[in-house]
């Protein structure tokens, strides 16, 4: 499982290349904006990403926000954002993960 952790919500850069005015984590979230946020745009290994199923987006106390299908990645000058399927209605989400993250990298393949 491919794993990203958000951290406290900061505007987007006028550029953001999916269009999103801001990112990170921030309190009365959706589950459909913790995915778009989680997502992208990030430094990543594209065959790292895609050898994975899915992807779970986590906030930095490690309480599950999303859950995804993996079906791709697209370029976004040298960053990547993972494709995917939101399963929007996953018991998972709310749930803390099995695995938090080790480092203070937002990537983590579990």
């Amino acid at each position: 499982m491919l794993q990203i952790q958000l951290g406290k919500e900061r505007k987007a850069k006028s550029n953001d290349p999916m269009g999103r005015t801001r990112v990170g984590h921030w309190a009365g979230q959706t589950v459909q904006e913790a995915w778009e946020a989680g997502r992208g745009v990030w430094k990543l290994k594209p065959q790292n990403a895609l050898a994975e199923s899915e992807i779970r987006i986590v906030n930095t106390s490690g309480d599950t926000l999303a859950i995804g299908t993996i079906t791709g990645v697209t370029k976004a000058d040298d960053r990547f954002i993972v494709e995917g399927k939101l399963l929007s209605s996953d018991p998972r989400i709310g749930q803390k993960t099995p695995t938090p993250h080790p480092s203070r990298n937002s990537v983590h393949y579990c």
